[in-house]
């Protein structure tokens, strides 16, 4: 959807099409989406990074620049900052870069390397075991007010929706091409297995330790030896056209 400052983020039904061929895709377009959004909330050009951390602790983060990019993922390793607050489940505001706040410590003096002063990041609610975090940054002080800082998580509850959809798109994409895969596989080990039953006459049990033993013998998956039979025998339909009726 395009960005307009009119949007009423609370409205219910809005979403955003961060649809991609990857986790990292559906990341960096809400990257992008945020810092455009957030930039008419606050009235001031923005940076924005997604700090996205999947079921196994991989982390994974997209930003709008390599400055702001390189600050979040130190901030998740570290868990020194914003980013690794929001990660956690707590909305933060850092409103500048000179606060004397003793729990930051070091991170002022990382937000100002970076060239920014001031940073909000709110957590996403995701499923499945994922965390992730939004955190936008500007190059001027005491941008994100309260005002500001609502109307941001506002949008943040859409980008969660929003993302949580794109990751089931693509775990239900991913699934379908496993089955696709499987049943590929599966129709050529049942086909090489027909014709060594035919050959041999002999059960089917039986067929399937032949072609098993030759895997082994060949350091080969089963699969690929049964598509090199089907390939090699007369008569058989070639393994290509066995997949492609799969």
């Amino acid at each position: 959807m395009m960005i307009d400052q009119q949007v009423d983020w609370r409205a219910s039904g809005v979403l955003l099409d961060i649809r991609g061929h990857s986790e990292a895709a559906s990341a960096c377009a809400l990257a992008r989406i945020a810092a455009s959004a957030v930039r008419d909330i606050a009235g001031s050009p923005v940076e924005s990074t997604v700090t996205l951390v999947r079921p196994d602790g991989t982390p994974f983060t997209a930003a709008t620049t390599d400055g702001a990019g390189g600050l979040s993922r130190w901030d998740q390793l570290a868990g020194r900052g914003p980013t690794s607050r929001a990660l956690d489940g707590r909305l933060t505001i850092f409103p500048n870069d000179h606060g004397r706040d003793t729990r930051w410590q070091e991170y002022p003096a990382s937000l100002s390397a970076a060239g920014f002063r001031s940073a909000v990041a709110v957590p996403l609610k995701l499923e499945h075991g994922y965390r992730a975090a939004l955190t936008v940054y500007s190059a001027e002080t005491n941008v994100f007010t309260p005002v500001a800082a609502t109307q941001a998580l506002a949008f943040s509850e859409v980008a969660a929706k929003s993302l949580v959809l794109a990751l089931q798109v693509r775990a239900g994409l991913a699934h379908s091409a496993e089955l696709r895969a499987a049943l590929a596989s599966r129709t050529a080990i049942n086909t090489a297995c027909g014709m060594i039953m035919g050959q041999n006459q002999c059960s089917y049990e039986a067929a399937f330790q032949i072609l098993t033993l030759a895997s082994n013998h060949r350091n080969l998956a089963i699969r690929d030896v049964a598509e090199g039979m089907l390939r090699t025998l007369p008569g058989v339909v070639p393994a290509t056209h066995v997949q492609q009726r799969a």
